[in-house]
């Protein structure tokens, strides 16, 4: 009777691979962790190949470069914000409704500075930026926050004889300003300060004289922001 010696089995099953889409996303967020901390200037496609644990190699099968990288993490941020509920109120003053939807822009630098920056700094300085689909996003931010001022127009509160695209200028060269040195490391700002200052110039300038003359109307306003920022700091835990 002859024993055999038992041989290794060549037949190990592989390694378990993810699907393109968990892999993808793995690579996306992990580069975005990395954007939100390094910045665009210090981003690495070996510290995201790190983080998400495989190999540039496969970094660079799914995305050609590492701009394309960097462009569709930003493209998935503003995916997310542009899906979350906006707070401009369909109803009531039109200077509160205002004040809401520059809130909403400001807030969206405030979370995310780093992807602002490359957004403004990189991608709009790019003579192919208007081909890509963060520029239609970009138009859709801005389209919502002009409906407010369309609605003010369509209700009586603000002039009929308004120039839409100066307007527009107005409001978000604004809110540039206001963050310009924050997003370079340089300086802060408060949402809430930046989005109330902005609405009271800008505000001036599209009241009708009736609205403009109208103390009660103010009045309301900002009793019910004085009411709101109450309610907040209720709300806030100790």
């Amino acid at each position: 009777m002859t024993s055999e010696m038992a041989q290794p089995s060549t037949n190990r099953p592989a390694a378990r691979r993810l699907p393109r889409s968990q892999r993808v996303a793995a690579i996306l967020q992990a580069a975005r962790g990395v954007l939100r901390e390094r910045g665009s200037e210090q981003f690495t496609t070996a510290e995201v190949a790190e983080r998400c644990g495989t190999s540039e190699g496969t970094i660079y099968k799914y995305f050609p470069t590492r701009r394309d990288l960097l462009v569709q993490v930003a493209e998935g941020w503003l995916d997310e914000f542009l899906a979350e509920d906006f707070p401009a109120r369909t109803s009531g003053p039109i200077r509160e409704r205002l004040y809401h939807a520059i809130w909403w822009s400001l807030s969206s630098i405030r979370r995310e500075p780093a992807l602002t920056r490359f957004i403004l700094m990189e991608l709009r300085a790019d003579p192919g930026y208007r081909k890509l689909r963060i520029y239609e996003q970009n138009r859709e931010i801005v389209s919502r926050v002009m409906a407010v001022i369309a609605d003010g127009q369509a209700s009586g509160d603000f002039r009929k004889t308004l120039d839409m695209y100066l307007v527009r200028d107005m409001i978000f060269g604004a809110i540039e300003h206001q963050t310009w040195a924050y997003l370079r490391g340089e300086g802060n700002f408060s949402v809430d300060e930046s989005a109330s200052g902005i609405t009271e110039v800008v505000i001036r300038g599209l009241l009708t004289a009736d609205a403009a003359n109208d103390p009660l109307s103010g009045a309301v306003a900002r009793l019910e922001r004085a009411a709101e920022r109450l309610e907040a700091k209720l709300d806030k835990p100790d």
